[in-house]
């Protein structure tokens, strides 16, 4: 249970148990840097009607560092960051917050099941998931 700074529906959704984790939380080395090079995820194409982001943990925080919704017809592997874009920001860099103590991937909203043609539950809809790719990249700042 930690507030997210800048995705306020995500705090709802959770307490709404409209939102999961659906892989992590993986452990960061805080006194270090980070940058995110790749970052994708495996779900069946059959899911669709939610968002997907990678989450990274400060403190009693967290931030959404990217994101994406599945709509119709969407890859089966989605990248959320390849190297030189993130898809959410459009920036070139996906820094991690200094302090990262911690990376995750979460979904929310009301995930649908075309085959099955109806709402399906977390559960069923984490069972569609295989798995994510995430490269960071460790840096050094540079002091002046």
């Amino acid at each position: 249970k930690r507030l997210c700074l800048n995705n306020k529906r995500l705090n709802t959704w959770a307490n709404q148990k409209k939102a999961v984790i659906l892989d992590g939380p993986f452990e960061l080395e805080p006194s270090r840097r980070y940058s995110v090079d790749v970052m994708s995820f495996r779900v069946d194409t059959r899911i669709l009607g939610i968002s997907v982001g990678l989450f990274a943990y400060f403190g009693p925080y967290v931030v959404q560092i990217s994101a994406l919704f599945l709509g119709w017809d969407h890859a089966e592997e989605v990248s959320l960051i390849k190297p030189g874009v993130n898809f959410l920001t459009m920036e070139s860099i996906s820094m991690l917050p200094p302090q990262c103590d911690g990376v995750l991937l979460a979904a929310w909203g009301e995930p649908y099941d075309h085959h099955k043609k109806k709402i399906i539950t977390w559960a069923e809809a984490k069972e569609a998931y295989h798995g994510m790719k995430l490269v960071l990249n460790q840096y050094e700042e540079l002091s002046e």
